[in-house]
């Protein structure tokens, strides 16, 4: 016998479609990333964001400072280089 309880939730259907986008990105089954959000959510919710909150913090730090650099010393190709982040993350992630 499993531990686990079954779930029954009504998702908007954009959330949906993305949910299954990504589950056939990744070849997982939905509730495979149903359980990552739900875990990283609560998670979150208890306090164990801490580690979380600082290294996003450092990630985008080291962003900001990237891209002033970009900026003042590539400033011919600083448009591109976003542009190509953007259809990178698009390429990973799927449109927003």
């Amino acid at each position: 016998m499993t531990d686990e309880t079954r779930v029954s939730v009504r998702l908007p259907r954009r959330l949906a479609e993305a949910l299954d986008k990504a589950a056939e990105a990744q070849s997982v089954n939905t509730s495979i990333i149903l359980r990552a959000a739900l875990e990283t959510y609560l998670g979150t919710l208890a306090g164990a964001g801490d580690a979380e909150r600082r290294r996003q913090f450092s990630a985008e730090y080291l962003f900001l400072v990237a891209d002033l650099i970009a900026q003042r010393e590539y400033p011919d190709v600083h448009n591109e280089l976003l542009i190509e982040a953007e259809r990178r993350m698009e390429a990973l992630h799927g449109a927003a």
